[in-house]
């Protein structure tokens, strides 16, 4: 049963990128990926509600995706069918990377890959939208062991910002493991002006940041003496 199991499942896995039975195309910028309508339902609430809903697509078979990371929409294609994703630069994207600077207006960069501490980042916000639980919690996985490492890196500031304007505050996963960083390595982030800087612009992650403060000292002291009266002992 297992050996049937994984022959279906090498078998999906070999129609990614594959127009063999390809039935629906999906466009990342101009870089057309051939897909298969019963894989994108199947894995995804996203798909299965417009291929078979009233929508345009569900009549076209076709899906165009002109915003965001276009290497993330294509790992979180890859992710569809494979069952995981790689952290190489796809070469077709780089191909194309010309027309994508005008796509997403983007910079004269906007092709090369993005940054290896980021790009777990844009795969996490991609399944996101695409209603991909598994894959987020996988992106998840893979950008904390990386932040374990990289947290020196100059871009984390950068990718501090990108978690905090791309995600919402019911989606704490993100936010919690940057904040949680930044507090074990405050001795050495602190000196960083790039750091001071974040802090003091403020919003949700400065509170978020103070608040892990707060939890670890203070409020500990006020349960502690929540039941003390002054002149009793």
């Amino acid at each position: 049963m297992a050996g049937s199991r994984n022959l279906v499942l090498e078998g999906i896995a070999k129609l990614f990128n594959n127009p063999e039975h390809a039935d629906t195309k999906v466009y990342i910028g101009s870089v057309e990926l051939p897909a298969h309508e019963v894989v994108l339902a199947i894995q995804s609430p996203f798909f299965k509600k417009a291929l078979i809903g009233s929508f345009q697509e569900s009549r076209t078979k076709e899906f165009r995706f002109a915003d965001g990371s276009a290497h993330a929409h294509w790992r979180v294609f890859e992710y569809m069918y494979t069952g995981d994703y790689s952290e190489e630069a796809n070469k077709l994207l780089d191909v194309k990377g010309e027309h994508f600077r005008f796509v997403f207006g983007l910079g004269a960069d906007s092709h090369i890959d993005d940054d290896e501490l980021i790009k777990h980042v844009r795969v996490y916000v991609t399944a996101d939208f695409f209603l991909l639980d598994e894959l987020k919690a996988y992106a998840l996985k893979r950008f904390k062991s990386k932040l374990q490492k990289l947290w020196v890196n100059k871009s984390l500031m950068d990718c501090i910002r990108e978690i905090y304007s791309s995600t919402n505050e019911s989606e704490v996963e993100l936010r919690n493991a940057v904040v949680k960083v930044a507090k074990e390595h405050l001795n050495d982030l602190w000196p960083n002006k790039a750091f001071q800087a974040l802090v003091r612009e403020g919003g949700n992650f400065a509170v978020d940041f103070v608040g892990q403060f707060y939890i670890a000292t203070v409020l500990p002291f006020s349960n502690q003496t929540s039941g003390f009266v002054f002149g009793h002992r």
